[in-house]
């Protein structure tokens, strides 16, 4: 009976889908069980820190709606360890222009006379060569690299290939809203994450890493 065939194959059809459903429930569990015991560490390799030292400038990245990265530079003039802050970026509006970033230093103590401003960058790399005629005009040795603990790999990775000659020290935001723990549990921390590897992918195969 034609009708009973076809009650047959939804039957069926129903059975199989509600088993890959399972499948894929069971496999997703896995995965999560996995990424609970190991899944920290691609995060983590993408943050770098090295122990404070002194440095001739700050160069802080823009890209920072919460003023972390800015904040930590500002932090690292009053404490003595640079002499200069460059802020960076040449977006409109908050934490992604170099002016915001200024006035944000200027309200946490740094003298409008402490900061210089690059404004014409839109990405890492262009911000490195940008800030690369000043360092060179400053004469500047070290520079800390102020950006996001989850950026600082790339930052610090394109800044060796385009500031050659010039010691880098990496100063990730402290205290930051984004660490690797768990990233995996958020979907937020996750875009962060894959989105950093994909960057720095893109950067591999153009050769600015």
């Amino acid at each position: 009976m034609p009708g009973a065939e076809a009650a047959g194959v939804a039957v069926g059809s129903r059975r199989r889908a509600g088993s890959s459903g399972s499948n894929w429930i069971a496999g997703a569990a896995v995965l999560l069980a996995l990424a609970a015991v190991f899944a920290d560490d691609p995060a983590r390799w993408l943050v770098v820190a090295d122990p404070p030292q002194p440095a001739d400038v700050a160069v802080v990245l823009a890209g920072d709606p919460g003023y972390e990265r800015t904040r930590t530079a500002a932090r690292l003039w009053v404490d003595g360890q640079v002499s200069l802050l460059i802020v960076t970026g040449g977006e409109p509006g908050p934490g992604d222009s170099a002016t915001s970033l200024r006035d944000v230093a200027v309200a946490l103590g740094v003298p409008p006379g402490r900061i210089l401003l690059e404004q014409v960058s839109h990405s890492t790399r262009e911000a490195m060569v940008a800030v690369r005629p000043i360092l060179a005009q400053l004469e500047a040795r070290r520079v800390a690299l102020v950006t996001s603990p989850y950026h600082q790999r790339r930052t610090c990775l394109t800044a060796r290939q385009v500031l050659k000659g010039i010691a880098i020290v990496n100063r990730p935001a402290d205290p930051a809203g984004w660490k690797p723990e768990g990233w995996w549990k958020d979907a937020r921390s996750r875009r962060i994450v894959l989105g950093e590897y994909l960057k720095l992918a893109y950067y591999i195969l153009r050769g600015w890493v």
